[in-house]
């Protein structure tokens, strides 16, 4: 069966990435979730298939930053929803993220439910029931 829908994570810090991966994915549980911990790691990723939504942090290692990231895949796939998380929040980095159509800013730290929430809005989707 295919998922119902593909999302990519790009995040650094270890125990958020895996807290985004597992309530994303169990939220539904048609979700196809990967993890990515670089841009560069995830630019391959976008490369190889379409995400119908790129979650990304804004500082990362390597050369390229989340806002690279998301740019790059605005090109590759321009109807891709884009969500940009971040510790270093600032007026600019809002405004350059609007400027890119990025969906939803979150900074950290967020609550959970209201990135999940929002997250089900930008996708169109419904909680599965416990």
């Amino acid at each position: 069966m295919e998922p119902e829908k593909k999302i990519l994570i790009v995040e650094d810090e270890k125990l958020l990435g895996m807290s985004l991966y597992e309530i994303l994915f169990s939220v539904t549980g048609t979700f196809e979730v990967v993890l990515c911990e670089t841009a560069e790691e995830g630019l391959e990723k976008i490369k190889e298939k379409k995400f119908d939504l790129i979650i990304s942090d804004l500082k990362l290692p390597g050369e390229m930053t989340g806002m690279d990231l998301l740019r790059k895949a605005k090109e590759i796939h321009p109807d891709t929803h884009l969500i940009l998380m971040t510790a270093y929040g600032s007026e600019a980095v809002q405004k350059a993220a609007n400027e890119l159509g990025v969906e939803a800013y979150f900074e950290k730290p967020f609550k959970l439910k209201e990135f999940l929430n929002r997250v089900l809005e930008i996708l169109g989707v419904q909680k599965k029931e416990d």
